[in-house]
Order: structure tokens, then C-alpha cells, then sequence
């Protein structure tokens, strides 16, 4: 973590959120038969929800803000343990807005993993703005890291790993596995 800049972000952060669909999922979305017509079915990276596990364990409150309302994300968001579980909303800045002043945090403690341009009122307001590397090329010039990996591929890993290593609580997380 070269950028000194990036690093003084991450240590500031603690709140995690994100979006769903091209964050936690590959951005597809696939219909199935359900019990009342058809049911929404995305797949969720595994080592996505271990870096959410690992965020949560080193004390950082995660959340999610999408504007599509699957019951499929609540229920990975109750497996995962998220904090915050926002799903339908039209308005993603207004709820960042009431998740700060419910949990007393500043927007500089708060980052924000996102890909597209509904994403933006977030990104632009969050301490530390993260794109996916598959990120509308309209949304990367707002975002301070732009990870390696694609969403749904292990960028929220990615991201919890980096902001973990910045605030020195990688190694002893590692060394909890390890003993």
C-alpha cells in the first residue's frame, strides 16, 4: 500500500458498505420458478463474505445500500452477519446520511465499495470511495482505490484486506488462525 494518501483514509474507516449487484455479485442477475412466479438467484463470492467475517471480527460495522430489493441479499446479509441491510432504495445518499448519525460516525469513517453511477452520491461523500476493476469507467475517477479484482470476484475482500492492513489489525487476525 504504496499511496500514503490511501493509507490515512483506510485508518480512519469504521464502516464498511457497499452495493450488491456488481459489488458482491458478478453484476448478473437470473430469474428461476419460485413459490409466487420467479425469484431473483445471484452468486455471491465465498471469499467476499470472508472478508466481510474478517472486517467484523476486527471490530468494523458493514452494511449494504442497494437499490434492488432481493430477499436472496437479506438472506446473505443475516449469513454474513451485516449491520446494516438496506435494500430498495432510491435515494442511497440519504440513507448513508441516517446510517452516520445512527452509529455517531463522520463520513471520513466510512468507505464505500461501489461500480456504477448510482453509486456516485455515496463514493463522492464517503471517506474512502472504492471501485471494483469492472467499475463503469464513469465512476473509477471518483474512487481513491480501485481494486484488482472484478465484484463478484473477491474485490470486497480486496478492499477489507487492504483497509485492515492500513489500520495494522491484518497480522493479528492472521495470527488468531494461525494459534
Amino acid at each position: 500500500m504504496p499511496d500514503e494518501d490511501l493509507k490515512a483514509r483506510a485508518r480512519r474507516i469504521r464502516l464498511v458498505l457497499m452495493d450488491v449487484d456488481g459489488v458482491l455479485t458478478d453484476g448478473r442477475i437470473w430469474y428461476a420458478p419460485g413459490g409466487a412466479g420467479m425469484e431473483e438467484v445471484k452468486a455471491f463470492d465465498v471469499g467476499d463474505g470472508a472478508g466481510i467475517v474478517l472486517a467484523r471480527k476486527a471490530g468494523l460495522a458493514t452494511g449494504i445500500i442497494s437499490g434492488r430489493d432481493a430477499a436472496i441479499v437479506v438472506h446473505r446479509a443475516r449469513e454474513l452477519g451485516i449491520d446494516e441491510v438496506h435494500v430498495g432504495v432510491r435515494d442511497k445518499a440519504a440513507v448513508l446520511e441516517t446510517v452516520l448519525a445512527a452509529r455517531s460516525l463522520r463520513p471520513e469513517e466510512a468507505a464505500f465499495i461501489g461500480d456504477e453511477v448510482v453509486d456516485l452520491p455515496v463514493m463522492r461523500r464517503v471517506g474512502l470511495p472504492i471501485a471494483v476493476a469492472n467499475a463503469s469507467e464513469d465512476v473509477k475517477p471518483y474512487a481513491v482505490y480501485v481494486t484488482a479484482a472484478e465484484g463478484g470476484r473477491g474485490a470486497v475482500r480486496e478492499a477489507v484486506e487492504l483497509i485492515l492492513k492500513a489500520q495494522d489489525r491484518w497480522d493479528m487476525l492472521l495470527a488468531e488462525f494461525l494459534s
